[in-house]
């Protein structure tokens, strides 16, 4: 579980933070022990993503893939102890905060894991095919968009918004989730392994469907700026305390190289 947990971006869980600190004054300290888990779920998603079964990708977070350094029997059960032990400290650590919250970050990861998984499937699915950007968008939304949007959507429950803007910011969360997805295709391409930690052979090996191949590079790029502008545009209209933040690491979605 170690071998990947930590290496990473941190960018789901430095994105709830930064959606909090939008919504409110108070300190996000002490609810950071209710956002870890949802870096141990997408680092679940990598770990089952890189096995022989599904991608078989060698290279993950600048390091072999779990199932190259430990076996992949030892990576199944790996990634099945990260998303469980996640759902139990999201259910079981130790807050003030009120029951209908926690229950609320509890459906918001489960919901999310969930749209995760049918996500894959229709990724699955689709290798060898030419989906339509209609089909793809639908898979980016849940394979990444839907842990996104768990992520606005927990700064949202912490910060005690009402449900409907708790709705509204995983919305959000799943439209940023798709414009991150757009640029991991164009990192496939432009990009080299040792640059992005990672195997990234595994899309073009399988034959799978991408924004760049629907549209062609030119296309996806500009694909991606619109996708932004919009998610920046919604930021601006919802009316939040203090967006900086949030708005920095939208712009870093898009410009990322790893």
């Amino acid at each position: 579980m170690a071998h990947l947990l930590g290496r990473g971006k941190l960018f789901r869980p430095l994105l709830t933070l930064a959606a909090y600190h939008a919504l409110a004054e108070a300190d996000a300290k002490p609810h950071i022990p209710l956002i870890t888990p949802l870096e141990m779920i997408h680092t679940f998603t990598l770990i089952h993503d890189d096995l022989p079964c599904m991608d078989d990708a060698d290279l993950r977070r600048g390091v072999p893939a779990v199932h190259h350094a430990h076996g992949e029997a030892l990576a199944v059960l790996a990634g099945d102890a990260l998303l469980n032990w996640a759902l139990y400290l999201v259910a079981t650590t130790p807050t003030t905060l009120p029951a209908q919250t926690r229950l609320a970050l509890v459906q918001a990861a489960t919901r999310a894991t969930a749209a995760v998984v049918e996500g894959q499937v229709l990724d699955l699915q689709g290798e060898g095919a030419n989906l339509d950007i209609a089909e793809l968008e639908r898979v980016y939304r849940l394979k990444t968009g839907a842990l996104f949007g768990a992520c606005l959507e927990t700064a949202g429950a912490l910060a005690g918004q009402p449900d409907d803007r708790c709705e509204q910011l995983r919305e959000l969360g799943e439209h940023l989730g798709i414009a991150f997805q757009v640029r991991d295709d164009l990192l496939s391409i432009e990009s080299t392994e040792a640059q992005a930690g990672k195997t990234l052979s595994t899309d073009e090996a399988k034959q799978k469907s991408t924004y760049p191949r629907a549209l062609g590079i030119a296309a996806a790029k500009q694909e991606l700026e619109t996708r932004l502008n919009r998610v920046q545009a919604e930021i601006s209209s919802f009316g939040f305390r203090d967006p900086a933040a949030l708005q920095e690491i939208v712009e870093e979605a898009g410009q990322r190289t790893r």
